[in-house]
């Protein structure tokens, strides 16, 4: 099974706050949680704005633009 992905960048934007115990179980692994979050987010955003160039740059006979194009129309 799969998740689209605009489910996941949704999610990752609406995403609450760990709690304490997350937070503590974490911090003892060395793993900052929050950050961790906020780094997939702006990842998930840097990967649409990469896509964007990508499609822009792309040939019309590309068997690849029509992948390119439907992964970039999934993302919010």
């Amino acid at each position: 099974m799969s998740t689209a992905s605009t489910t996941i960048i949704s999610n990752l934007k609406s995403a609450s706050a760990p709690t304490a115990n997350t937070l503590k179980a974490s911090g003892g692994l060395g793993l900052d949680v929050n950050g961790m979050l906020a780094e997939a987010l702006s990842k998930a955003l840097e990967l649409k704005a990469c896509l964007t160039l990508l499609v822009r740059a792309t040939d019309g006979a590309d068997p690849n633009l029509a992948t390119l194009n439907n992964i970039l129309a999934s993302l919010v």
